[in-house]
């Protein structure tokens, strides 16, 4: 007889692992693929994991808050606590969002600034934008030593250290 699953058996398998593919889901639940993509994209949505690495992994990021859990929230006789209490949810789950957009965007500003860097350079630099037009022996200097400088930036910007000034640091000292 074919088992039903529900949304709730696929959280209590996520919890506690740190990452989650659909893969894994789909056969830790013993579910069909579209099955456990679609528990996916409800995770996903609700917060539960994070956005997929090139890997296909997503982050495990916690439980959910469920607002509506088995048993009622205690209904007070007060509308203006209550209401009191709704704010404070609300001001809570702001504070998270701009926690999370504050951490994404310090994630993201490295590489943008990167580009913005490489671009300036690339503007400074080559030959078709650095060097005068009428003269073509400058124009030819500006070229070769644009094919020769390029390379090292290029490791530098992307974070790998730059062998000729690490031998020449070390040769000078």
């Amino acid at each position: 007889m074919p088992r039903f699953l529900r949304y709730e058996d696929a959280l209590a398998w996520v919890r506690g692992r740190t990452r989650l593919t659909a893969e894994d889901l789909a056969r830790g639940l013993d579910a069909s693929p579209a099955t456990a993509a679609t528990f996916l994209r409800r995770m996903e949505a609700e917060g539960v994991i994070g956005l997929a690495g090139p890997d296909g992994a997503h982050p495990v990021l916690g439980e959910r808050r469920r607002r509506w859990s088995a048993e009622p929230s205690p209904v007070t006789s007060d509308p203006w606590a209550e209401l009191a209490r709704l704010r404070a949810e609300a001001a809570a789950a702001a504070h998270r969002a701009e926690v999370a957009e504050a951490r994404l965007a310090a994630h993201a500003a490295p590489g943008e600034r990167i580009a913005v860097l490489r671009r300036l350079l690339v503007r400074e630099l080559h030959p078709d934008s650095a060097a005068p037009v009428d003269d073509p022996g400058l124009q030819a200097a500006y070229a070769e030593v644009f094919k020769r400088v390029w390379p090292r930036i290029e490791r530098v910007l992307d974070g790998e250290p730059d062998s000729a000034a690490a031998q020449a640091g070390s040769g000078g000292a």
